[in-house]
């Protein structure tokens, strides 16, 4: 849940940076960054009702694994979306759906791993540990924007995700 956070958070909050550097004026920026935030937050949230259902049918763990494979994705669409408003807005939908997919199968899992007299506690420790990982997320993004550009910070993203798919594929859970 907190890589998930992490990455989603990372790319999200550099995205309206991203497209202002494209130069047009402020109405059309504005407009822009409207349609593609909108996409996103529908990304998260929209579908979250299929992910919960995808969650008890296939499994918690297949569930994070997607999702984990969607933020990857995401990262290479947005990336490469140069200043191309659809692709971004794809990517961004795609970054979404893959945090949906992490939170949803992530806290359902943890939910149910923990005996229920220290459910409230863990899910407090998960809570804190994802705000951080998003505060971090959202404090490096700028910095690594800054020094390498938009497509650099989707990259680093993309690669803190991969350890976590890697840890899905060696524990013998199998992916959709």
């Amino acid at each position: 849940m907190a890589a998930g956070h992490l990455v989603m958070v990372g790319v999200m909050a550099m995205t309206p940076v991203h497209i202002r550097s494209a130069g047009h004026n402020a109405a059309v920026t504005l407009r822009i960054v409207g349609v593609v935030l909108s996409v996103h937050i529908a990304g998260m949230y929209a579908l979250s009702p299929v992910i919960g259902w995808l969650t008890d049918r296939v499994g918690r763990r297949p569930v994070i694994g997607v999702g984990l494979l969607l933020l990857i994705a995401a990262c290479a669409l947005a990336g490469t979306a140069g200043h191309g408003t659809a692709r971004l807005a794809i990517g961004l939908m795609v970054l979404g759906m893959g945090w949906s997919c992490t939170i949803v199968g992530g806290s359902t899992l943890l939910s149910e791993s923990i005996p229920v007299h220290l459910r409230a506690s863990a899910q407090g420790l998960s809570d804190t540990i994802m705000g951080l990982a998003g505060a971090s997320a959202g404090a490096l993004s700028g910095v690594i924007v800054h020094a390498s550009g938009y497509p650099t910070l989707a990259l680093v993203a993309a690669l803190a995700a991969a350890p976590f798919v890697l840890l899905v594929a060696r524990r013998g859970y199998a992916l959709p």
